[in-house]
């Protein structure tokens, strides 16, 4: 198993997400089957700012359309612009229909198309910023078409600009605002008078110039709001919540797909000694310390999380069962060489258990529990495996 070196951030230290942290998204729908693993968590889902229990996490998120469109912002994006304008613009291309102007009907119908196709692309495998892109990219090289082919007002510029900053990436939205001004802005023959063209130029960077803005600092906003809501506050890994999606997310894999993955609860050993003889001050930096290791040495398609107090759980996608042992010995290895608290090493007990089609979702974590249990049983600083 290859491990690659990462760095751990402090969440406080930065609004940006640290690069070293890694929470996977469910991109799909779950099936009922995974609702058993939703049951084992609480609904609660805040985690104190120290190193006292998580309360548990909130609803379940990437289940039914409601919950896709409050996980996604993009995706939710992408729906309203794909409906609303499909309405828009299917309309007008009735009534290019009905006034007999077949051409501009149809490049209006394949618009509709673009959108209706994007969308369900983006529903389908998750991949919103990416179908937002080529919607975006597709509905500026129609909007010219229509403009400068067929002779469509040029005033439906402005709507397109502002969508394509709501849909697209920012690089995306800025060469694509160009390239309609620079594009529509060379050709003056479409405009009444000069003062017509003059003003479409200056009118038309504004638009791109505030929707710029507006898109920039609403998807900022955003990226806040969900590390508030998916990280822990203290160590910056991921929290109840979003450990609760990539479950689902892992459930699924191996139910659709077939994929095996593994799941370790890994515990501090008399971590509780650490908190009563030095102070929570002392304890919060042994945990902020355990877990940059921890994200430092796992693989980039792997995701840490709190799962309350001193335990913690790592996620391990694509990880068949004789792969399980080497990689927490690995790691177990490692946090002993390196973690330290005020009276010396710090050391950590660690139980897994491995996820097939074959297994019981409902029991996954409960596996690593026991696991976990044995392995304290054992005197702790020890690696127990569920074999079940």
């Amino acid at each position: 198993m290859i491990w690659n070196a990462r760095t751990a951030t402090e969440f406080w230290h930065s609004v940006a997400e640290p690069a070293s942290i890694k929470i996977m998204r469910a991109v799909g729908p779950i099936e009922a089957s995974v609702s058993p693993v939703r049951d084992q968590l609480s609904d609660d889902d805040t985690m104190p700012a120290g190193n006292g229990q998580a309360l548990g996490i909130g609803t379940a998120v990437g289940v039914g359309v409601l919950e896709r469109l409050k996980s996604d912002t993009q995706l939710a994006i992408l729906t309203v612009f794909g409906a609303v304008g499909s309405l828009a613009i299917g309309s007008f291309a009735v009534y290019r229909l009905i006034q007999g102007e077949l051409l501009v009907a149809l490049v209006e119908v394949l618009l509709v198309a673009v959108m209706l196709g994007g969308l369900a692309y983006a529903w389908k495998t998750g991949r919103s910023a990416l179908a937002g892109n080529l919607v975006a990219t597709l509905l500026a090289g129609g909007g010219l078409f229509l403009v400068l082919g067929m002779g469509t007002s040029w005033l439906w510029l402005f709507s397109l600009m502002i969508a394509i900053f709501l849909m697209a990436s920012s690089r995306i939205s800025i060469a694509l605002s160009l390239l309609l001004i620079v594009v529509v802005g060379s050709v003056p023959e479409i405009f009444a008078d000069r003062i017509e063209w003059v003003t479409f130029l200056a009118v038309a960077v504004q638009v791109a110039v505030f929707s710029f803005v507006f898109a920039w600092r609403t998807s900022r906003q955003h990226h806040q709001l969900d590390i508030m809501a998916n990280r822990d506050p203290l160590t910056g890994v991921g929290n109840r919540r979003s450990l609760r999606r990539e479950i689902a997310a892992r459930v699924e894999a191996a139910r659709v797909g077939g994929e095996s993955a593994a799941l370790a609860l890994i515990d501090l050993d008399y971590f509780k000694e650490v908190n009563d003889r030095h102070g929570h001050d002392a304890g919060d930096k042994v945990l902020v310390d355990f877990a940059g290791i921890v994200v430092d040495t796992m693989r980039a398609c792997d995701s840490f999380y709190r799962y309350g107090g001193e335990e913690f759980v790592l996620v391990m996608p694509c990880t068949p069962p004789e792969g399980i042992a080497p990689a927490l010995e690995k790691l177990q290895h490692v946090i002993g060489a390196r973690l330290r608290g005020p009276d010396g090493p710090v050391t950590v007990s660690i139980g897994a258990a491995g996820l097939n089609v074959d297994h019981d979702p409902g029991q996954w974590l409960p596996r690593a529990d026991r696991a976990l249990y044995a392995a304290k049983s054992a005197g702790r600083n020890h690696v127990c495996i569920d074999q079940d």
